[in-house]
């Protein structure tokens, strides 16, 4: 039966906890951060990356030069929260960081197959 029990728990696992990897533009995240704040969000980690998609780049004029700018720069947040929270999270952040225009950013959401708070131990939707 121990086999049967491991399956169970093997399938349950990554179901409860779920991270959301988000690329915005980097003067909507603080809109963003105010907005996920307000639903109950108590944490994320933030990093300034650079990146490209259907805007695949383009050309600025800078002192009179023009250059390409192959990369654009976004801010990633990734916030890990309970698998119930996670359609609320997504569309608070794909409602703040609309501007209607291209490279608004994309959201991803995956399963957790674990997570642990260091301080004390406790185990996925315990630790966040």
């Amino acid at each position: 039966m121990k086999g049967a029990r491991d399956s169970a728990c093997a399938e349950r696992k990554g179901t409860d906890v779920k991270l959301i990897i988000a690329a915005i533009k980097p003067f909507k995240l603080e809109e963003v951060r105010e907005a996920l704040t307000t639903i109950g969000v108590r944490g994320m980690m933030v990093t300034e990356i650079k990146g490209f998609g259907s805007q695949s780049g383009h050309t600025e004029i800078y002192r009179g030069a023009e250059y390409a700018v192959n990369f654009v720069p976004k801010v990633k947040l990734e916030i890990v929260v309970s698998a119930s929270m996670a359609d609320q999270v997504v569309e608070t952040i794909a409602t703040t960081a609309k501007t209607d225009k291209i490279g608004d950013g994309k959201i991803f959401v995956l399963d957790v197959d674990s997570a642990v708070r260091v301080r004390t131990g406790e185990t996925n939707e315990d630790a966040l």
